[in-house]
């Protein structure tokens, strides 16, 4: 089932990095199955078809990368939101939306995790042009410079590129996690994606764990932004 499972992940895996593999292997050994109830950590599951595991593994992903973790809600208003219907969703039992939401907690963990490293006030570099802007957070930038029809891929933010996609998101933020967390972030981001498209084709099992593992990891992000 581990080795199937991994076939899986990587038939969609859009974030890829090399080691991966590894660290999704390593994650895996947490599965317990035992006829039809499977047991991540403190999680006991019951599952109609061996084949519904995968679905617990993608709806538990910072959970399994990340282990046990808190409810947090000393986070920006945003997070706020989205972790507030995950936890509504879920004591409905309406899953695939619970995990949709689940995963949006960490999207826009990193997207207000941007807006705070930008600050109120910004230099933005474009070619030749050197722009300040004020109260500006990450989506009314990515409007801004729209709006300007400058190339999305050349206009520099403090130096840097400013990461005008998802996958640009999350390499950005590599400077502030680890390989879990960097796995459990991009198999998550890509997993959300699948679900908002209605591509996911499997049952999925979220659990309040995963919640608290995926609030918890916000948590983590915006403490070591705030210590650099």
């Amino acid at each position: 089932m581990k080795r199937k499972l991994l076939r899986v992940i990587n038939d969609f895996f859009q974030y890829r990095k090399k080691g991966d593999d590894e660290l999704l292997l390593e994650a895996l050994e947490n599965i317990e199955v035992n006829n039809n109830n499977v047991k991540i950590g403190d999680e006991t599951l019951k599952i109609e078809r061996k084949r519904d595991t995968i679905g617990i593994f993608l709806a538990n992903i910072p959970y399994f990368f990340l282990g046990k973790g808190e409810l947090h809600y000393d986070l920006p208003e945003k997070v706020l939101k989205a972790q507030g219907y995950a936890l509504k969703l879920l004591s409905c039992s309406i899953n695939d939306l619970a995990t949709l939401e689940t995963y949006l907690i960490l999207e826009m963990g990193l997207r207000s995790m941007y807006s705070e490293w930008i600050g109120d006030k910004v230099i933005l570099r474009y070619g030749k042009h050197k722009v300040n802007v004020r109260g500006l957070d990450y989506r009314r930038l990515k409007l801004y410079i729209r709006r300007k029809g400058w190339s999305k891929y050349k206009v520099r933010v403090k130096g840097e590129v400013f990461p005008f996609s998802q996958g640009m998101l999350l390499d950005w933020a590599e400077k502030f996690i680890d390989e879990r967390m960097s796995l459990a972030l991009r198999l998550s981001m890509n997993v959300r994606n699948l679900l908002a498209h209605g591509e996911l084709e499997w049952n999925l099992y979220p659990t309040m764990s995963n919640v608290a593992s995926s609030s918890q990891l916000v948590w983590n992000l915006f403490s070591r932004l705030r210590e650099k």
